[in-house]
This record gives structure tokens, C-alpha cells and sequence, in this order.
């Protein structure tokens, strides 16, 4: 075996260096493009999550935009039908009243044709006009009926009673010691009322302090 040189020893090992760093070298590049590599992934897969983010968004929004519209057009047809149902109360909110006035109606024409203009017996007169008295008890009773259906009530107050500014009103003073004043001591018309509102105060007249002449 041939004995190597000093020099031919060193060159070997600056070859062996040499290649020693070229593999290094290639290694580095190696590790440095598969970063790059891994880096380019990382950010395709970053911007795939944030596409993907923005389309749930997109459709969110979507969903959010046609449930305002539905809501909207619920509203819209709400308040249409509301106001249907203003304009329908408004024009046939006393049906009720009117169907029930269609009795008292008959009635009074009952009364009508059971009093002639012309009778020339007496007894006839005295027949016709009880007929009618009655028809009218009947035709005010009616009334009575269809008016407490109707949530009407009558104000019929009595003599005695102190005056009450809501449902009485004064039509005039009567000087009297019957009486202490600021009651009533006459009824001249009855009010009436339905539920709790005023249709029209009784018509009364209210006693005050008699002055006697010395």
C-alpha cells in the first residue's frame, strides 16, 4: 500500500470539508424549502378558514336579511288588517244594537195598527187604547233588554240624593227646606251610561238653602 503524502493527506481532508459543506449547504436548502413550503401551506390552509368564515358570514347575513323582510311583511299585513278591522268595527260596530232595536221596531208598528185614527165607539176607544198601553209597556221593556245587552245602563236617580257632578246635571235650584241643599229634590230627565262612559247626564233639579221672609 502506498503511503500518502503530508500534502496529499491535507488535500483529502479539504475535500472531505469541502463536501462536508456541500452536503450541509444542500441540507440547509432543503430545510429552508420545505419551511417555505410548510409556510405557503399554512397560509393556504389560513385563507381556505378565513373564505370559508366569510361565506357562514355571507349566508348569516343572508338568513338575517330574509327574516327582517318576513318580519317586516308580517307587520306591513298586521297593521293592514288592523286597520280592516277599524274601518268594519267603525261601520258595523252597533250591528248588535240595530239587531236587537228590530224588535222594539215591530213593536211600536204593532202598536200603531192596534190604534186607528178613526173609531166611533167609545168601547172601542177604551180597547184600543189599552192595546196600545200595553204595546208600549212591551216596546219600553224591550228597549231596556236590548240596552243591558249592550253594556247601556239608565241613570234614574231619586229625590234625596246628593248631587253627583259625573252623572247629574243641574238644570235648576229650588229654594226648599225639604231638603238640605246640594241634594236633589227633582228628576226631570234620566242619563244614561254604557259600561263606564257617559252617553248623558240626568237632567236634575238641586235644592238650595230656603230664605224665609221676615
Amino acid at each position: 500500500m502506498t503511503k500518502k503524502t503530508k500534502g496529499e493527506e491535507i488535500k483529502e481532508k479539504f475535500k472531505n470539508i469541502e463536501e462536508d459543506s456541500k452536503i450541509k449547504a444542500s441540507a440547509d436548502d432543503t430545510i429552508i424549502q420545505k419551511d417555505s413550503e410548510v409556510e405557503e401551506l399554512a397560509n393556504e390552509e389560513s385563507s381556505e378558514e378565513v373564505l370559508s368564515e366569510v361565506d357562514k358570514l355571507k349566508e348569516e347575513l343572508a338568513e338575517a336579511e330574509d327574516a327582517k323582510l318576513r318580519a317586516l311583511a308580517e307587520v306591513q299585513n298586521m297593521r293592514r288588517r288592523m286597520e280592516k278591522e277599524k274601518q268594519e268595527n267603525a261601520r258595523y260596530g252597533s250591528s248588535n244594537l240595530a239587531r236587537g232595536l228590530l224588535t222594539v221596531l215591530d213593536n211600536f208598528d204593532r202598536a200603531v195598527t192596534a190604534s186607528p185614527k178613526e173609531v166611533e165607539d167609545k168601547k172601542d176607544i177604551e180597547k184600543n187604547y189599552s192595546s196600545l198601553h200595553q204595546g208600549i209597556e212591551l216596546t219600553l221593556k224591550d228597549i231596556s233588554a236590548v240596552f243591558k245587552q249592550n253594556g247601556i245602563e239608565i241613570i234614574s236617580p231619586s229625590k234625596g240624593d246628593s248631587f253627583d257632578h259625573n252623572f247629574h246635571q243641574a238644570m235648576l235650584e229650588v229654594p226648599t227646606d225639604e231638603y238640605e241643599p246640594g241634594m236633589l229634590c227633582e228628576v226631570l230627565q234620566p242619563g244614561y251610561k254604557i259600561y263606564d262612559r257617559l252617553l248623558r247626564p240626568a237632567m236634575v233639579g238641586v235644592s238650595k238653602e230656603l230664605v224665609k221672609e221676615k
